[in-house]
């Protein structure tokens, strides 16, 4: 029963119950939801599998000049190079490889020998190391020839060539470094420094540029 001057003393027991219910049933939503939601087991991350897939290999044969060593696919012989003032060492490949060669410069080089695409290397003793990919045919990226010019200058990845305008439809890859001009100089343990160029030219329908890159990186100076 009301009385003035007097406050309802059960109804505010009540108020002050139920907020203490209502914080004790807070924190036991938050211990419960705390225990439910941390793991109880610990993760073990697999060990990652590596398989070594062997890559298909060709048959080589390694040939021993005066000067150089070079490894070529089984089947290529030596070819013929009739009235070239140039010294000159090249071969060319059998059956399926018909269309493929490969010639060597020593020492005495065509100056300005235009190809269609590059491979840069640079010397690295008596060995070439490649510092990059063989390009695309460089009339797609040099301006457009002259009518009557054989040649024009041209640049892949920082390498300075001349580029076949010419025969644009041939497939001439030479291999051109910083050095500039024809060729790059090596040394040999035996015969000392030599200037070198080394060309493929690859006419058959699907050309392969491995072979070349592998006969680059396998030649040694003796």
């Amino acid at each position: 029963m009301y009385q003035m001057g007097h406050r309802r003393a059960r109804h505010s027991w009540l108020l002050g119950a139920a907020a203490v219910l209502g914080l004790g049933v807070l924190a036991g939503g938050y211990l419960w939801l705390h225990t439910v939601l941390q793991a109880h087991t610990a993760l073990h991350q697999s060990k990652p599998v590596t398989r070594t897939v062997a890559a298909a290999t060709i048959p080589l044969q390694h040939l021993t000049e005066p000067a150089f060593t070079i490894d070529l696919p089984d089947g290529w012989h030596a070819a013929d190079n009739p009235h070239t003032p140039y010294t000159m060492y090249s071969w060319q490949g059998s059956g399926n490889d018909a269309t493929r060669r490969v010639d060597i410069y020593l020492d005495n080089l065509p100056t300005g020998l235009a190809v269609n695409r590059l491979l840069p290397v640079e010397a690295d003793g008596d060995h070439l190391s490649i510092i990059g990919d063989v390009s695309d045919n460089c009339v797609n990226f040099t301006q457009k020839a002259v009518q009557g010019q054989a040649s024009v200058v041209a640049k892949w990845e920082g390498v300075t060539f001349n580029c076949d305008t010419g025969n644009y439809e041939r497939d001439v890859v030479g291999i051109g470094s910083a050095e500039g001009g024809s060729g790059i100089s090596l040394t040999g343990a035996t015969t000392g420094t030599h200037h070198l160029l080394i060309t493929y030219t690859d006419n058959s329908a699907n050309p392969d540029y491995t072979i070349f890159t592998a006969i680059v990186q396998r030649f040694r100076l003796r």
